[in-house]
């Protein structure tokens, strides 16, 4: 035993079996994402096949309770319904029950009430299937155009992030695939950039750094292609919803957004939140103080990614993987399902440099790993972990850590 323990010790150093042990320890918390995933998708399948009237009570208990009234109040012509709490609660009990958390409000923009009028058409639970199957498709899709490798995608699609994202029955794997598509084709497919960073209108925090990046690349065009595509996102909007959601969502919509915002840690949202605005409450700063810091991380992360595509050379891989960490650190109002872009890139990254890192397994797992400590530690502590993958994302700028011959194995 000894001896096979020296072997061990001498061929798999510890550095090179650490992450691995930690991924293997933290299966069953993967496990249990998945599974709980599996549930809501057999709920779904199961109550799609018998009548809407019994189907529509099954609850979810993720965001197509918001999504799903979305789509149908704009459809039957109630749109500007939307943004009022009382009569959005309203609709939202009429087919949940009353068990609907008052929180389930809508914060989107108008164009961001664009994707769940793919619900429109169907009932709840059929709705639901749709929505997975083709926004997961439509991501396989945007990642395959920047050349990402199966594997890669796969590993991203195996992620905490992208499960959860999947359960959840939210956008963050979608926008995260947008912006990794934009990025790409920033200097190659200009057109395409301004297609990408237009549409995150959105969901606009998903894509804030994406005029700093412009900016610093000098793509004037871009940026006019850009307002373009958001112009007429916001046109399609009102002509769908008519002219009144405007005045509804800034005296309304915003208004439940701030209340979202500024309630105190923790809540709902919250335990899988992911801004420095969210961390400084959970440590007991007030709301200026906390504003104050969010802030300065929003002015720094913001520097840093100007600095950084001013650079004449750098690894576009490594590039856009700090991109995907700094635009989460700029947001007050981001979550644990926001990291499906960056998890894809550090997926990206560890592909190319043919090593498995500790810092890789974290970063995978950690949506699962946000709302345990912030119920039992009351802290929020996910900036960090973007911090952290935007450092890991900086040193490779320079290729430092690309796969290298086996006989001169490159250092990380």
């Amino acid at each position: 035993m000894d001896r096979i323990l020296n072997l061990a010790r001498r061929d798999i150093p510890l550095t090179k079996a650490y992450p691995w042990l930690l991924g293997t320890a933290m299966i069953p918390l993967w496990f249990a994402y998945l599974k709980a995933f599996g549930a809501n998708v057999t709920i779904a399948v199961i109550g799609s096949l018998g009548p809407d009237s019994v189907a529509r009570h099954k609850e979810l208990g993720n965001d197509l309770m918001l999504f799903w009234p979305v789509a149908h109040l704009i459809r039957a012509g109630h749109a500007s319904e939307i943004y009022n709490p009382a009569l959005f609660s309203k609709f939202q009990n009429a087919y949940f029950g009353n068990s609907v958390p008052g929180y389930f409000q809508c914060p989107y923009l108008p164009p961001g009430l664009l994707p769940p009028l793919l619900l429109a058409p169907f009932g709840i639970l059929s709705g639901y299937l749709v929505w997975t199957v083709t926004l997961t498709g439509i991501s396989i899709v945007l990642l395959r155009r920047t050349g990402m490798p199966w594997p890669v995608i796969l590993l991203g699609l195996a992620s905490v992030a992208s499960i959860f994202n999947l359960l959840a029955g939210q956008l963050g794997l979608l926008t995260g695939a947008v912006f990794i598509l934009g990025l790409d084709s920033i200097d190659r497919l200009p057109r395409r950039a301004a297609v990408c960073f237009g549409s995150l209108i959105i969901k606009p925090q998903a894509g804030l750094l994406a005029p700093i990046i412009l900016l610093a690349r000098g793509s004037y065009r871009l940026i006019v292609g850009s307002a373009i595509i958001v112009g007429f996102l916001c046109i399609l909007a009102t002509i769908i919803c008519g002219y009144h959601i405007w005045p509804a969502y800034f005296l309304e919509g915003t208004a439940s957004a701030h209340k979202i915002l500024v309630a105190p840690f923790p809540n709902q949202y919250e335990d899988n939140g992911a801004s420095v605005f969210w961390m400084m409450r959970s440590l007991g700063a007030t709301v200026s103080v906390a504003l104050a810091t969010q802030v300065s991380s929003g002015v720094g992360a913001s520097v840093w990614c100007w600095i950084a595509w001013r650079r004449e050379s750098a690894d576009r891989r490594a590039l856009m993987a700090l991109t995907c960490a700094l635009t989460l650190l700029v947001t007050p109002y981001c979550y644990t399902v926001d990291l499906c872009g960056l998890v894809l890139m550090v997926a990206w990254l560890a592909w190319e440099r043919r090593k498995l890192q500790t810092a890789d397994v974290l970063i995978w797992m950690w949506p699962a790993l946000c709302p345990i400590i912030a119920t039992s530690l009351h802290m929020e502590l996910t900036p960090l972990i973007l911090l952290l993958g935007a450092i890991r994302a900086y040193h490779r700028l320079d290729g430092i850590g690309t796969t290298a011959p086996a006989c001169y194995p490159a250092s990380v």
